[in-house]
């Protein structure tokens, strides 16, 4: 399901985004669905990582790190590593 809405953007926006739009090989309606849905999953993670600052607030570093040392000392399986490009 979608729908649709009347939109009002800045004339040097909207040029920005024509001009984005062409050299992206993309029709306009796609680029401003792209845009919203980026900037939608951006806010999302914003409102996490204020929601985490708020909880590592309520929490000592004592108790972080008395969390930590119950963690098993093993390597990492091969998904989770982070490639070496250095």
């Amino acid at each position: 399901m979608s729908q649709t809405i009347v939109l009002t953007i800045p004339d040097q926006e909207y040029n920005q985004a024509q001009q984005m739009a062409m050299q992206l090989g993309y029709a306009e309606e796609s680029l401003y669905l792209e845009l919203i849905h980026e900037g939608l999953r951006v806010r999302e993670q914003w409102l996490y990582l204020e929601k985490l600052k708020k909880l590592s607030a309520s929490v000592s570093p004592e108790e972080v790190l008395a969390l930590l040392d119950k963690a098993p000392d093993i390597e990492p399986s091969l998904e989770d590593k982070i490639p070496n490009t250095f």
